[in-house]
């Protein structure tokens, strides 16, 4: 079981009523059912689509079998197939807490967080004690900076299944993104005592940065690591783990080592990068926005935006919590609204962004900003300014300049090879695949590194390039400087932005709850091991004689 699949096993209260519908189908169809659930859980999609196939032949209304076709034609692709079978699904089965956890997946990753919002709710309202949808809804909450609501449910999600973990760690995830991290980690290792190899809690526990690993719990990885009766993809998640404790205590050639043997696999798992794709995306958007083109009629349209993008782990989370800490900004968190916006309008008119970018005229940009700012408007609970902090939106500058020309953007830049490092060292979700490799990191980076020069170059006015190495040396100057940027008047707070109340749900949530403190990097502890990624780099080697074999 891969560790973003884990509640493919649900929780003892719903999985009885999953084994009650199930028990009462003829043989062959439970055993099908079941077979096609594992193979959907470890991406064997022919063989799913085989079970299924077989399955629906003889019960074409049965909700397990439609629900997991559901999941099958989303995950080749085929968003309204989808979500017809999941409709059928749940008006068969409407106490299903799986089919509206999955369903609602499915909407989150298509970006409709809307629709997956709504169903999260209706799964709480129709089934009030499944530990599952409330896990789910609680979760959704937190994620979405809404902590005072999202820790009741979770909290009573743990106590009808105590021994569910993935519930156990939504908790302890939650408890650290809201400024909790002992009584999070205590979570977490509740989770890890029902899972002992629950690679995502062993991942969480890590991350958390403030509360130590004890010795005990990294001889436990290393004895998991050393057995070979763990799911590879637990496995992979665990060499994550393991990996951010070794370096913490200087085994940096362990660490290393454990790094890309999981980078490896973690490739295999979530398939190749399409360079080619990226590249020409990236350049198609340069091209597009270079010549002349129209922008929304309104010159002063998303004044109340301040967009943070960059290289993920390049200080977003850092500048987010800065600028949350004043009085008059909402920290909004990662948003998908804007590529949801963009995503519509390609929907509409058939081509893929930014191929329809010259066709665009000023009243286009003026309905796509507003329908962000309709989106978005849930975020903003009063405040005159609110922040969207999602790193990737880094491809969509263009598109922000021109729906929202009253926006400030915020370009946030780190040390390449620390940036660069920092991602091969992370477990990131699917849509990262870019991450495993050292050369694609690489690549992604120049290609990031060229468009937030050029945009800032253009539009110094209303896009801000910030070192992380800067900010951190230099905090106070710093933060007037970003402050001033904003259109915002300094307010000390801004510089204890580590005791600001907010819910912080990323990989630096407890990181962000400590004073700032000078930047001190990883790489060079290295040594000679990252040439190969300073050579990509076009940065010189600590080895002149380097070898210039990719490093994965």
């Amino acid at each position: 079981m891969a560790v973003n699949d884990r509640m493919f096993e649900p929780p003892a209260p719903d999985l009885a009523r999953i084994n009650a519908r199930l028990a009462g189908l003829p043989p062959p169809l439970p055993e099908w059912i079941l077979r096609a659930g594992q193979a959907l859980a470890t991406d064997n999609l022919q063989a799913a689509q085989t079970l299924l196939a077989h399955a629906l032949s003889r019960a074409p209304g049965q909700p397990d079998v439609l629900r997991l076709y559901g999941l099958l034609l989303a995950r080749i692709g085929n968003l309204p197939a989808a979500a017809a079978n999941f409709e059928a699904a749940l008006r068969a089965a409407p106490d299903d807490a799986m089919g509206y956890w999955q369903y609602a997946q499915v909407c989150e990753e298509a970006g409709d967080v809307a629709a997956a919002w709504r169903l999260r709710e209706l799964a709480v309202q129709r089934l009030p004690d499944s530990p599952m949808a409330l896990a789910d809804m609680g979760e959704h909450l937190a994620r979405h900076q809404h902590p005072d609501r999202a820790l009741p449910l979770l909290e009573r999600a743990v106590q009808l299944a105590p021994d569910y973990a993935p519930a156990q760690l939504k908790l302890g995830d939650a408890l650290v993104s809201s400024g909790r991290p002992e009584e999070g980690a205590a979570a977490i290792r509740r989770a890890l005592a029902a899972e002992p190899a629950f690679g995502a809690a062993w991942l969480s526990l890590a991350d958390i940065k403030t509360v130590p690993i004890t010795d005990d719990e990294a001889d436990r990885m290393r004895a998991l690591l050393r057995g070979r009766d763990i799911d590879e993809g637990e496995r992979t998640a665990i060499e994550f783990a393991l990996a951010k404790v070794c370096e913490d205590r200087g085994r940096y050639a362990e660490a290393f080592e454990l790094l890309k043997d999981a980078n490896t696999r973690r490739q295999r798992e979530i398939g190749p990068w399409d360079a080619e794709q990226f590249r020409y995306r990236a350049q198609r958007a340069e091209e597009v926005f270079a010549a002349p083109h129209a922008a929304a009629e309104d010159p002063r349209l998303g004044e109340e935006v301040i967009f943070i993008v960059g290289m993920p782990r390049s200080g977003t989370t850092l500048v987010e919590q800065i600028l949350a800490a004043h009085p008059q900004v909402q920290g909004a968190g990662e948003l998908g609204e804007l590529a949801q916006v963009l995503t519509e309008e390609s929907s509409r008119l058939q081509r893929h962004y930014p191929d329809w970018v010259p066709g665009a005229g000023a009243g286009d940009w003026q309905r796509l900003g507003r329908r962000y700012l309709e989106l978005t408007a849930r975020f903003r609970n009063g405040q005159a300014r609110f922040t969207d902090k999602m790193p990737n939106n880094w491809h969509a500058l263009g598109a922000i300049r021109a729906m929202l020309p009253g926006a400030r953007i915020v370009i946030c830049r780190r040390d390449p090879v620390e940036n660069c490092w920092s991602c091969f060292k992370q477990f990131f979700p699917r849509g990262w695949e870019f991450t495993c490799d050292l050369d694609q990191l690489a690549l992604f980076w120049k290609t990031f590194d060229r468009a937030a020069s050029w945009w800032a170059s253009r539009d110094p006015g209303h896009i801000r390039e910030q070192g992380y190495e800067a900010l951190t040396e230099n905090p106070e100057a710093q933060i007037r400087a970003l402050l001033g940027f904003c259109g915002l008047p300094f307010d000390p707070a801004c510089l204890a932005f580590h005791q600001a109340r907010r819910n912080v749900h990323t990989l630096s949530a407890a990181q962000v709850r400590q004073p700032m403190r000078r930047h001190a990097g990883t790489a060079a502890a290295y040594g000679a091991l990252l040439d190969p990624l300073r050579i990509a780099l076009g940065i010189a080697p600590v080895n002149p004689h380097a070898d210039r074999a990719v490093l994965t």
